[in-house]
């Protein structure tokens, strides 16, 4: 029932959203994608998806990302773009589906 409520309009299992005084960052940003050995990691937080290693691990790759939105859209994510978080996160918190909200200490208060 959740996932319909929130992916039922797309074909995705993925969303990413944004803030819209994010989005010139986020465009204009970089970020790396570090490849390590699955091997060395375990997993941490199931409904994040979070893994962890508990010794130092050496990338095997390193990847430099430069056209963030085209990136995430190539990944088959849903990009949503919204005034404010908070009324998601409402939402989201309430729900059953897996979610990570690593940097809401950076949405807009309201």
């Amino acid at each position: 029932m959740d996932n319909e409520r929130f992916f039922g309009m797309s074909r995705t299992s993925r969303m990413i959203a944004i803030e819209t005084g994010w989005y010139e960052r986020v465009k204009k940003g970089s970020i790396y994608r570090y490849i390590f050995d699955a091997a060395d990691f375990e997993l941490e937080e199931e409904n994040a998806g979070y893994h962890v290693s508990r010794r130092p691990v050496i990338p095997m790759e390193v990847q430099r990302i430069d056209d963030l939105i085209t990136a995430i859209l190539n990944e088959g994510i849903e990009l949503r773009i919204t005034p404010s978080l908070q009324p998601l996160r409402e939402q989201v918190l309430k729900s059953t589906v897996n979610f990570s909200m690593i940097r809401m200490r950076n949405a807009r208060q309201e």
